[in-house]
Parts: structure tokens; C-alpha cells; sequence
């Protein structure tokens, strides 16, 4: 009967109550903004928006486009305790809908984390969330 129910994954481990936690704690980040041009503080439409680790990261945790409010949302994941530890981030900017909107210059924003508190506990960290509010991009001349 032992041989036979531990084939069918049972074992006597299965009267603990304890909840083992496998693998590696992770947390979520979100960046929100409003993108408008500097000159007449427009909302500008198509705008990538990406949410960087790193400055000098090839690969964003997220992509998004602007809508025609100007409006980004987004969302990456942080693994491992010394890369939650680590509180900034980027928003890497880039104009890439040639003239549709304008001509604007690429920009990178600083997202600091550091004095927003975590929503949830335990065994992953939670979330947090920073409103860059109005981001301000310079028209190319």
C-alpha cells in the first residue's frame, strides 16, 4: 500500500501544514506618465515607452506605445533579492513613428523606487507603483 500511494505522490510529508516556497522571490514595478511636447505641452501620440533594468539594457522588462492622450502604463517583474534591492529604474522614450506626430528627441527618465512602499508580503514582495505624472519632450528642429 506504501509502494502504491507514493506512486501516486503521496508520502507521509502530506500531514505537515507547512507551505514550502520553491524558487526565487520576485516583486512587480509599474511607471505611469502623460508624454507632451515642451513647445505647447501636447499630448504626443506613438511614443515607445520601455521600462529598463539598466540604461545600458538591450532588452526592456516592457514596451508600450502612448495613446492619443499621451498616456503610458508599465508593468515589469524584479527576481531575486539583490535585484529587488536595487531601487531605480528607466524609461527609455523614443520618438519611432517618423513624422506622424513631429519629430521628437529620444529621452531617458530616472524611476526611483526607493521611497514607495510595496503593496503585499511574504515570500514575493509585492508591488509598487511610481506616477511619473507630465514628461515633457523636446521637438527636434
Amino acid at each position: 500500500m506504501a509502494i502504491l500511494l507514493s506512486w501516486l505522490g503521496f508520502s507521509a510529508g502530506f500531514v505537515s501544514c507547512v507551505v514550502s516556497e520553491y524558487g526565487t522571490p520576485t516583486a512587480t514595478y509599474k511607471a505611469k506618465g502623460i508624454v507632451v511636447s515642451e513647445t505647447n505641452d501636447a499630448p504626443i501620440e506613438g511614443i515607445r515607452a520601455v521600462l529598463k533594468t539598466r540604461l545600458d539594457a538591450t532588452h526592456g522588462m516592457d514596451t508600450v506605445y502612448t495613446n492619443n492622450k499621451g498616456v503610458f502604463n508599465l508593468k515589469g517583474w524584479k527576481m531575486g533579492t539583490y535585484e529587488m534591492d536595487q531601487s531605480k529604474m528607466y524609461v527609455e522614450l523614443a520618438d519611432v513613428d517618423d513624422e506622424k506626430n513631429g519629430w521628437f528627441t529620444d529621452k531617458n527618465v530616472v524611476v526611483d523606487f526607493s521611497h514607495v512602499k510595496f503593496k503585499g508580503s511574504g515570500w514575493d514582495k509585492g508591488e509598487v507603483e511610481k506616477d511619473l505624472e507630465i514628461i515633457k519632450m523636446t521637438p527636434k528642429e
